[in-house]
Order: C-alpha cells, then structure tokens, then sequence
C-alpha cells in the first residue's frame, strides 16, 4: 500500500501545476503534420560579395570577377592594380569606388615621308649615310627585350561553335545556373576556342564547372568553357578561333556536356545571339 500511494502523489504532483489530465498518461502521443512553406527566390545569389576577397591558390583576377559577375577592368581598377598578377592571401576590394578609366595613350607620331625628288631638293649634297644605319638595329633590340607584361589579346574577328553538338538547355536569365548554353556531345570530343583571345583561366578552382577554361577576348568578352575531361591550354596562352583547348568531359557535374557561356563587362549574355546559325 505504501508503494501505490507514493505513485499516485508522484503523478498527481506533476500534473497539477500544469493541468495535465491523468488520465491520457501512458497513451501514444497523435504525430503533428509538419507544414513546409516554400519561398521562391530566383535572384538568391549564393556567391553574393562581400566587402573583401582573400585570393587563394590557383585564382586569377579573371576567375574572380566570374566568381562575382564583375568587370576585371573595374576589379583592376578598384584595387589599384599595375597588372593581372595577383599572390595567393592578397585582399581585393569587391565594393566600393572606382576610379575612373584611363585615358587611351596618345598614338606615336608618324613619320611623314617626304618623296625622293622634293628631298633630294632638300638635304645637302652631302648627306651622312653612315649615321642613319646603325638606327634600325637598336629600334630591333628594344623589340626583342623580354618583358612582364602578358600578351596582346588577338583582334576579334568573329564567332564560331565550341563543339557541334546539340543544345541541351538554353540560356536564360532567371537563375545564376542558367546563364549559359549547355551542349552535348560524347567524352573526349575536341572543344574549340569560340573566337580569338587568350586564356586567363584554366582550372577546376570553381566550384560548378569542373574543368574550366576561361578566354579573354577584344571587346571586354569573356567566354567559359566547364564540365571538361581534360585542359589543353594554360594561363597566358594565345588562341586562335578554332583552336582546340579542351576535351569535352563530365566534371563536376551528373553528364557529359559543355558549360558555354559569354559574358561583356563582367554580365552573362545569351550566346546564340553571336553564334552563326545552325540546325540544333
């Protein structure tokens, strides 16, 4: 009797304060439906920029502006950069103001050539030949001095096909993820530079493309291709349109297909609307 009544008084004490019925203790507890409220956000960007960006191994100031759908001009620019050259734990600035654009370097003066009859008037009889020779040989050795700076990006002298296969999915605006055109084909198949420039990535350092290529092109045009199985080309290379600079893979994503997209001044652009026509 001792026993049950010490049970009761447990039970009664913990009930009490709270109104609990006792009678319902010890029964199975009704599941709750858990409602799920979606919400829609297509302009969620998940690689939305901070104040700084702390540059890591294998980045380049191109890979940085994809990264951040900048302009690599005003990236440069913002951070005061006398070039493309960036160290790994170098921060660069992704807000703030930008000073403006430099203007474009005089052109040199050209020599106006004077015809033969009206010079011979000119100059005196005796003219020192001896002199003007040795000129051209020092103008070559100056030509022929190495220097830092990276290679002329090619004149852009139109648009072509990376590979010939279908289109997959076509570009639209309203995701990040689909801002480009992605083409099938089978693994292996040779990726063509889509038009003139040079190489200012080449790389697996971006999260979502695999292996990448990234072509700096006249016009501030950028052209990207990812998911490749393997790179033909490096940083600093000079392509011509044509040109193959890849085999078409699966990396970093479920099928083999190429990630093609184009973008001016550091926006996504359609590319079809400078590609050539074709039948798919």
């Amino acid at each position: 009797m001792k026993h049950f009544w010490v049970t009761v008084g447990l039970l009664a004490g913990c009930s009490a304060p709270y109104n609990v019925p006792t009678d319902n203790l010890g029964r199975p507890i009704s599941s709750v439906k858990i409602e799920v409220t979606t919400i829609e956000t297509p302009d969620l960007d998940a690689e939305e920029p901070g104040s700084r960006y702390v540059v890591r191994r294998g980045d380049t100031l191109f890979s940085i502006a994809w990264r951040f759908e900048q302009d690599p001009d005003v990236l440069k620019r913002r951070n005061e950069l006398s070039s493309d050259l960036i160290l790994p734990g170098q921060a660069l600035r992704l807000r703030g103001e930008v000073p403006p654009e430099p203007e474009p370097e005089p052109e040199t003066t050209t020599t106006v050539r004077t015809p033969p009859t009206i010079r011979a008037e000119l100059e005196p009889k005796r003219e020192p030949q001896v002199k003007e020779k040795p000129a051209p040989e020092i103008k070559k050795r100056e030509e022929s001095r190495p220097t830092s700076k990276a290679p002329p990006v090619p004149q852009l002298t139109g648009w072509q096909w990376p590979v010939n296969g279908p289109i997959l999915k076509r570009y639209s605006s309203k995701t990040r993820s689909s801002r480009s055109l992605q083409l099938g084909g089978k693994a292996g198949t040779p990726v063509k530079a889509a038009a003139s420039g040079r190489v200012v990535y080449a790389g697996d350092g971006l999260v979502g493309f695999g292996n990448l290529v990234i072509i700096s092109h006249k016009g501030k045009f950028l052209s990207a291709y990812g998911h490749n199985q393997s790179l033909g080309v490096k940083v600093g290379d000079v392509v011509e349109r044509g040109e193959v600079i890849a085999a078409m893979g699966s990396t970093g994503t479920d099928k083999v297909k190429l990630h093609f997209e184009i973008r001016r001044q550091g926006k996504p652009i359609d590319p079809v609307s400078l590609m050539p026509e074709r039948k798919s």
